[in-house]
């Protein structure tokens, strides 16, 4: 469980956890991090660049996974074709040069042309609605973070739907109703 959680209780609700068997133990805290998922996930998906609305649809929540250090995670990611784009969108893009190489050439084949040291294809290539050739400058585009704005915003009522949710699987296993305690 958490070693610096704002919710008072917890160390009291992992020792009674712990007194169940290991696959028991385990069934309750994927539940628990897939209850503690879907506030973030709700919130990155409000967040989320709104031009066609399929970033926001691509967002999901991972299934829970054993670390190999023991400890559980759980993940919000994006998924689909253009699952790529959310990385851009998150970090931003640097300025860089952009043509058209031959099969393995790359970054260095443009660098070099654009030394006037290489050359690169002129066939035209599509950005956007039009076509160009040659080197074309891209100016990149400042950071537009959804993903992390959306864990700090949400991070209290993660934290309160994973204990609930170990509460609720307490008391349905046991019939023992775990005293709820607020957060300080």
């Amino acid at each position: 469980m958490s070693r610096n959680s704002p919710v008072k209780g917890l160390a009291q609700l992992d020792a009674f956890l712990s007194a169940f068997p290991k696959r028991m133990q385990k069934q309750a805290i994927r539940q628990a991090l897939t209850a503690a998922a879907a506030p973030v996930r709700d919130e990155a998906r409000v967040r989320a660049p709104k031009k066609s609305g399929r970033m926001a649809k691509a967002i999901k929540t991972g299934s829970p996974r054993q670390n190999q250090d023991g400890t559980f995670s759980v993940s919000i990611r994006l998924v689909g074709d253009n699952a790529y784009l959310g990385t851009f969108f998150e970090f931003g893009v640097a300025a860089h040069l952009i043509a058209r190489t031959g099969a393995g050439q790359g970054k260095v084949a443009i660098r070099k042309a654009a030394e006037g040291k290489g050359k690169i294809s002129t066939k035209p290539m599509k950005v956007g609605d039009r076509y160009v050739s040659g080197i074309i400058h891209h100016p990149g585009f400042a950071a537009h973070p959804f993903l992390r704005p959306a864990l700090d915003a949400k991070a209290d009522e993660a934290v309160q739907a994973y204990a609930t949710k170990i509460r609720a699987f307490i008391e349905g296993k046991t019939g023992y109703v775990a005293p709820v305690d607020e957060a300080d």
